[in-house]
C-alpha cells in the first residue's frame, strides 16, 4: 500500500469539508474578489484609452489648424511681396517704353539711378536688372556702369524669350553678387509682340526666412516652404542639413496640387527628411509659387505619449489603491482557509515525516548491521581460509576433495558478504583482470534472462583487450544498461551487445586505449535535452514508481572509477546506444604472466621477521600459523600502543596490522606513525570492513581485504620488502 495513501486522503477531506465541520465558501469569496480586481483593471484600461482617444484627436484638430493658419499667414506675406514685384516691373517697363537695346545703353546712367531709387527701402529685392533681347545686361540698380555680362543661358531667360510673360527662377547665385537669389523676371515685349528683352527682379531668400522665423519662433516640428509648382525649392525655414533642390514628383504636395491647385491639406511622408508631416499648401495669387506648412506628426506622437503617461500616472493612483485593497482582501481570505485547514494539515505532514524518518533510520541502522555483520563474517572466513591453507601447506592425504568443497564454500561466502556490503551501500571495488569474451558467456543467463534471451544478441570480438574492472559491479551496469533498453523497446524489440578494441588518439584524458562495450536498442530513442540529462542521478523519464533514475548514474560512475568515461547515442525514433569506454589492461596482463612464471621457476620468499598487529586471537592465530609454515617468523600484539613499544625496542623486515581495532588508535593512525618514525618499514594493513579498506586506499597505503591466501600476502610481501 501506498504510504503516502493516508496523507492524500487527509488532504481530499481538507479540501472537501468532512463530517461534522462546516463548509465555508472560501473560494466563492476568492473568486468574486478576482472577478472584482479583474473589473477594476478592466475599468482603468478602458476610461485611459478613450482618455487616450480624445486626446489623440484634438491633437491631430490642432496640429491641422495649426499647419493651415501658418500657410494663410505665409501666404498673405508672399502675395504683398509679389505684387509688390508686379507693379514694380510695371513702373520700369514705362520708364523703358520705346527705347530699344541702343538706347538703353545710351541712357545707362539715368536708368541706373532710377532703378536705384525705386528699390530703396524695399528689404525683399537685391536688385533690379535690364536685359537685352540677346541676354546682355544692359542696366543694373547695383553698379554703373555694369560690366558686360550676359544671361542667355539662364532658365527664366531661355523660358520668357520662348514666350512666356513672367517667370520665377529657381535659387541660384548671382554671377555678379555671388549670392543666392531667385528671380522674377518679366518680358518686355513690342506692339507686335515682339520680345524685347527682360525686367529681372532679383528677390533676397533671407527675408523670407526671417519672416517665416518669426512665425515659427523655436519650433522645430514645423517648417514653412516657397515653392515653385514644378517642385523646386526657394525659401524652407528651418534649413535643413543637406540642401534638396526640389521635391520629387511622387511627393504628398506634388499630389496634393495635381488634386486641387489651389489650396489644400494632407498627410504624407516628406522626401526631405523621412517624417511623417501634415501638409498644408496655398498657391500665392498670380504667380506659379505656392507657400507650404509642414507639421510633424512625430511630435504629436510625442505630446500624446506625454499626456497618456501622465493621465495614467494620474489614474494609476486610485486604481492602485483600489486593487490594492482588493488583493489585500484576497490574501486575507488565502490566509483564513490556510489557517481553517492548517490544524489538520500539520497532523497529515507530521505523520508523513515520522513515518520517513523512522524509514531512513531502518535502513541506516540496517546498513550499519549488515556492514559489521560481513565484517565479522570476514573475520570467520579468514580463520577457515587460513587453515585450510595451513592443510595444503602441511600436505594432509586424503582431504583433497573436502578442502575443495570447503573453498567453494568460502567463495560463496566471499559473495554473500560482497551482497550484503551492497545492500548497506560499503562495498569497495574489488578490481581484477579478466577477458570479456570468457566472462560474457558465463554472464548470459544473468544478464539476459530478465529482458528475454531471444531478442538479445552478442557480439563479442575474439580479440577483445583484457580490462581490469570490478566484475560485480560491471555486470551491475550491464544489467542496468539492459533494463534501461528492455524498458525503451517494444516487446519484439531486438537488444545487441557489442565488444570492440578503440584507440584513442585525441589529446587529454581520453587517450589511450580502450574497450568498448556497447548496448544498443531500437527503442524510441532520447531527445538531445533528455539525452544530456540521461547520467544525472535521480533524473528518469518513467512513470511514479517504476524507475528511480539510478541506473545510468551507476554505469558512468562506475566507468569512470574504472578510469574510463560512458556515452550515450540517442535518435528520436530509432534507437539507442549507451557504450562503456574501459581502460584496455594488456600491460597487466603481461605483467600478472610474468610475475606467475618468476614464482615457477624464482626459489621462494626469504624468511622474514613480521610484526602481526590483530586483536582477533582465532583470525591471529591462523595468520601467525600461515606465515610461520611459510617459513616466516611472526609475532603477534593485539593492540597499537604494544607495537608501538615493540618498534621502539626492535624493528620486524614487516608489519602487518588489522584497521578495525579497539584501544582508540586504529590501523591506519598506526601506519601514518609508523610512516613518520620509519619511512623504510613496510606496512600493510587488513580488514574485513569495507569502509576501513576504502579510507586506507585513500591514505594511500597497501591493503589486503579479508579472506585472504597466502600467495596474496606474499605478492605484497615481495612488493614492499626490498
Amino acid at each position: 500500500m501506498d504510504k503516502h495513501a493516508d496523507t492524500d486522503s487527509q488532504w481530499a477531506s481538507i479540501e472537501g469539508g468532512g463530517p461534522g465541520h462546516p463548509r465555508i465558501g472560501f473560494d466563492i469569496q476568492r473568486r468574486l474578489l478576482q472577478a472584482l480586481l479583474i473589473l477594476c483593471v478592466l475599468s482603468s484600461l478602458v476610461l485611459l484609452l478613450v482618455l487616450g482617444i480624445v486626446q489623440w484627436r484634438g491633437l491631430h484638430t490642432q496640429a491641422f489648424l495649426a499647419a493651415e493658419r501658418a500657410t494663410v499667414v505665409a501666404k498673405e506675406h508672399a502675395d504683398k511681396v509679389f505684387e509688390l514685384d508686379t507693379s514694380l516691373t510695371g513702373r520700369i517697363g514705362d520708364l523703358l517704353a520705346g527705347m530699344d537695346d541702343d538706347g538703353i545703353r545710351a541712357e545707362q546712367r539715368k536708368i541706373h539711378l532710377k532703378l536705384r531709387q525705386m528699390i530703396a527701402g524695399l528689404p525683399q529685392i537685391i536688385s533690379v536688372a535690364v536685359i537685352g533681347k540677346n541676354g546682355d545686361v544692359l542696366a543694373h540698380s547695383r553698379d554703373y556702369p555694369f560690366p558686360p555680362l550676359s544671361v542667355a543661358d539662364r532658365e527664366y531667360f531661355i523660358t520668357l524669350k520662348q514666350g512666356k510673360q513672367e517667370s520665377i527662377s529657381s535659387v541660384v547665385v548671382g554671377r555678379q553678387m555671388q549670392r543666392q537669389v531667385f528671380t522674377d523676371g518679366v518680358a518686355r515685349r513690342g506692339e507686335n509682340g515682339s520680345f524685347l528683352g527682360v525686367i529681372l527682379v532679383s528677390l533676397d531668400p533671407g527675408y523670407f526666412l526671417s519672416f517665416y522665423q518669426e512665425m515659427l519662433p523655436g519650433e522645430m516640428h514645423q517648417s514653412l516652404s516657397l515653392v515653385r509648382e514644378d517642385g523646386a525649392i526657394l525659401v524652407r525655414y528651418p534649413k535643413m542639413v543637406n540642401d534638396v533642390a526640389n521635391v520629387s514628383a511622387s511627393s504628398p504636395f506634388m499630389r496634393g496640387i495635381g488634386a486641387n491647385a489651389l489650396v489644400g491639406t494632407t498627410t504624407g511622408i516628406s522626401p526631405l527628411d523621412g517624417e511623417r508631416k501634415i501638409i498644408s499648401y496655398r498657391r500665392v495669387t498670380n504667380h506659379d509659387v505656392y507657400v507650404v506648412s509642414a507639421r510633424s506628426l512625430s511630435h504629436l506622437w510625442s505630446a500624446w505619449l506625454s499626456y497618456m503617461v501622465l493621465a495614467g500616472a494620474l489614474l494609476l493612483v486610485p486604481s492602485s489603491i483600489l486593487c490594492g485593497i482588493i488583493i489585500f482582501a484576497i490574501r486575507r481570505v488565502k490566509d483564513q482557509k490556510v489557517a481553517w485547514q492548517y490544524w489538520r494539515r500539520e497532523l497529515a505532514l507530521r505523520h508523513k515525516v515520522e513515518s520517513d524518518l523512522r524509514e531512513s533510520q531502518k535502513f541506516e541502522a540496517l546498513g550499519k548491521l549488515l556492514g559489521r555483520v560481513a565484517h565479522d563474517f570476514n573475520n570467520c572466513l579468514m580463520v577457515v581460509t587460513t587453515g585450510i591453507q595451513i592443510i595444503r601447506l602441511k600436505r594432509v592425504p586424503g582431504v583433497e576433495k573436502q578442502l575443495e568443497a570447503i573453498e567453494r564454500s568460502i567463495k560463496s561466502g566471499e559473495q554473500l558478504t560482497r551482497q550484503l556490503l551492497g545492500v548497506s551501500r560499503r562495498q569497495p571495488l574489488k578490481p581484477e583482470i579478466f577477458s570479456l569474451q570468457m566472462k560474457i558467456p558465463e554472464w548470459q543467463l544473468l544478464l539476459f534472462n530478465t529482458i528475454g534471451a531471444a531478442r538479445c544478441h552478442v557480439d563479442v570480438d575474439p580479440e577483445t583487450w583484457p580490462v581490469c574492472v570490478d566484475a560485480v559491479e560491471m555486470q551491475l551496469a550491464l544489467i542496468n544498461i539492459l533494463l534501461n533498453a528492455r524498458d525503451a523497446s517494444t516487446p519484439d524489440g531486438s537488444i545487441t551487445l557489442r565488444t570492440e578494441n578503440i584507440l584513442q588518439r585525441s589529446a587529454g584524458p581520453r587517450q589511450g586505449y580502450f574497450v568498448c562495450i556497447s548496448i544498443t536498442d531500437q527503442g524510441s530513442g532520447m531527445s538531445e535535452e533528455t539525452r544530456k540529462q540521461a547520467f544525472d542521478p535521480l533524473f528518469t523519464t518513467k512513470e511514479a514508481g517504476k524507475g528511480t533514475g539510478l541506473g545510468l548514474s551507476q554505469v558512468e560512475n562506475f566507468a569512470k572509477a574504472a578510469g574510463g568515461y560512458a556515452e550515450i547515442e540517442s535518435t528520436v525514433g530509432i534507437g539507442t546506444k549507451v557504450s562503456m569506454y574501459l581502460p584496455a589492461a594488456e600491460s597487466a596482463i603481461l605483467e600478472k604472466s610474468d610475475a606467475q612464471s618468476l614464482v615457477v621457476s624464482a626459489p621462494p620468499l626469504k624468511p622474514l621477521s613480521i610484526l602481526l598487529v590483530e586483536d582477533n586471537t582465532d583470525v591471529a592465530d591462523g595468520i601467525v600459523t600461515l606465515l610461520e609454515t611459510a617459513g616466516h617468523t611472526v609475532t603477534h600484539l593485539t593492540g597499537a600502543a604494544d607495537a608501538e613499544e615493540f618498534l621502539s625496542q626492535r624493528q620486524p623486515d614487516a608489519v602487518i596490522s588489522d584497521i578495525h581495532m579497539p584501544g582508540g588508535i586504529t590501523g591506519i593512525e598506526l601506519a601514518k606513525k609508523l610512516n613518520r618514525r620509519f619511512p623504510a618499514l613496510p606496512v600493510i594493513l587488513i580488514s574485513g570492513y569495507a569502509e576501513d579498506l576504502q579510507a586506507a586506499i585513500k591514505d594511500g597505503f597497501s591493503v589486503i581485504p579479508k579472506p585472504f591466501t597466502l600467495d596474496s600476502i606474499n605478492r605484497q610481501l615481495a612488493a614492499q620488502v626490498r
